[in-house]
């Protein structure tokens, strides 16, 4: 018994949020589906009113050869209208299959998307959560940031440096309490990279100075670095949401207690 149990329950706040996210995506879909669905329906119902047209004619003049009454004319329907309706229908279509596919990438992609529950699902403490900065060239960011401050609430306020400040501190609380012995070497490993890793593990080194921290490490995909973890007394994972495989995390964690080496915890970026 490894003293936490694997947790798969789908979280449905975090799933519409997760869609929610993508809503470029799924305003371009709905445009998209809207457009197609109007232009045939607009085409369909003008080659509809043509055919109408035609038989009317041939059963007028059929009528009056036979003598016969005019039969009373055709209505026809008007194809602005009839596009119109149809694009609306489309518009939802575009929504619903993008949503679809949202969902599908949530539950079967296999990556960290949530935060949520961390310690029950991974057996380690979560010892911060960092966002990562905005991007100044997102059209409309102030829906990101709308839907940023609903997932998030107050903690969406924070400053990102302030962030990494908080995540710093409890990083120290759990050196000071993981053992009799003070711990002087940590690795800090995990299963991604890229800037924003890079920048969190120079700032953590920054405000922990009594700590010597190596490079950030992939213990998971490197043996070099693996064999490096058994010089140091304990290890900081740092994931990332969305790009971090939930099993990889769970593999670096039993590489660590493998090798006796104390797991301080998690920082999610």
């Amino acid at each position: 018994m490894e003293g936490y149990q694997e947790v798969n329950e789908i979280n449905l706040i975090d799933l519409m949020f997760y869609c929610l996210k993508r809503w470029r995506w799924i305003v371009v879909c709905m445009i998209f589906f809207a457009v197609i669905a109007g232009i045939y329906k607009y085409q369909a119902t003008i080659t509809e009113n043509q055919v109408k047209k035609e038989e009317q004619s041939h059963q007028s003049v059929t009528k009056s050869v036979e003598g016969e009454a005019v039969p009373e004319p055709i209505v026809f329907e008007d194809p602005v209208s009839s596009a119109v309706s149809f694009a609306a229908v489309g518009m939802i279509g575009g929504a619903g299959l993008v949503c679809l596919i949202c969902c599908m990438s949530f539950i079967m992609s296999g990556k960290l998307q949530s935060e949520n529950n961390f310690q029950e699902k991974f057996g380690m403490p979560l010892l911060g959560v960092i966002r990562k900065s905005e991007s100044k060239k997102k059209v409309f960011r102030f829906v990101d940031r709308w839907i940023r401050k609903l997932e998030e609430g107050p903690y969406a306020k924070i400053p990102r440096k302030e962030q990494i400040k908080i995540a710093a501190v409890n990083v120290q609380a759990a050196i000071h309490r993981s053992s009799k012995e003070k711990l002087r070497r940590v690795m800090l490993a995990g299963t991604i990279g890229g800037d924003d890793v890079l920048e969190i593990c120079e700032q953590l080194a920054e405000e922990i100075e009594d700590i010597t921290f190596s490079p950030y490490r992939q213990i998971v995909y490197h043996a070099a670095a693996l064999k490096k973890l058994e010089y140091y007394e304990g290890v900081l994972f740092i994931e990332k949401l969305g790009e971090s495989y939930e099993k990889l995390i769970r593999q670096e964690r039993k590489l660590a207690i493998d090798r006796s080496i104390k797991v301080l915890g998690v920082i999610v970026c």
